[in-house]
């Protein structure tokens, strides 16, 4: 509505000001003309602020509403078996660990680390290190140094445990495979005493609390207590079995 409304009283002036030309004499005939360009132009940058803002509103309203759908729509559990974003996975991760009981936070001291998660009842800690591909990982990676140094204990109350999407997604957004971390890297991993695992085993850690009424921290003490190398779901049966 403003800008018609501007657009209205240039055209105004601009008849004026050819009005005046032809109907005024000696100086009006420049002088009126002259305030009437004047005018038309001081509209014409009022305008185009006018313009700009109202494009600039209806883009941020647009992308409010983009953040709000995908907020809205945002499924933890099924981004654990999908999603290649860290971002998004890192969230899902800390709001599925937290709906389990654990502390989960951020480190100020160790800023390669998606996440600390503290275990119940004791003072275990697990350094969390999210990553969007298990491919990603190799014995070269040049992540290893600045991670390691947060593992000082090697076994004892901080230990670092890596989580890796492994999941395939089939062409056409069909049903995803799931793979594993390559084979070299899962030696360097029991070598160097590094436990890893999927998002895949993570997402049937979840499930199995939940359906089970299992107190996650009995689970997590296993990843925290493994020797090395990729931490399967089967370890944790194997326990329960021998135990009972």
């Amino acid at each position: 509505m403003k800008q018609k409304t501007l657009l209205l009283f240039q055209l105004l002036l601009a008849v004026y000001a050819f009005y005046s030309v032809v109907t005024y004499s000696d100086n009006l005939q420049l002088w009126v003309p002259l305030f009437c360009l004047i005018g038309m132009l001081i509209i014409s940058k009022v305008e185009t602020k006018v313009t700009r803002g109202g494009t600039k509103a209806a883009v941020t309203s647009q992308d409010n509403k983009g953040e709000s759908s995908e907020k809205k729509d945002f499924n933890p559990l099924e981004c654990l078996l999908k999603s290649k974003n860290v971002l998004l996975l890192t969230d899902a991760i800390h709001q599925l660990l937290r709906d389990l009981g654990l502390e989960v936070i951020r480190s100020p001291h160790h800023n390669a680390l998606d996440g600390i998660v503290r275990l119940p009842g004791n003072q275990l800690t697990l350094g969390l290190k999210i990553l969007s591909d298990v491919q990603e990982l190799s014995p070269e990676w040049d992540k290893w140094e600045a991670l390691t140094t947060f593992d000082l204990a090697k076994g004892g109350e901080l230990r670092l445990v890596l989580v890796g999407s492994n999941s395939v997604p089939e062409p056409g957004g069909g049903r995803p495979r799931f793979t594993n971390f390559p084979a070299p890297v899962q030696s360097f991993l029991a070598e160097q005493k590094i436990v890893a695992l999927t998002t895949l085993t993570l997402f049937k850690m979840y499930l199995l609390c939940k359906q089970k009424n299992l107190e996650a921290g009995g689970i997590f003490r296993l990843v925290h207590c493994h020797p090395g190398g990729v931490f399967q779901l089967e370890d944790y049966a194997k326990r329960r079995s021998a135990a009972a």
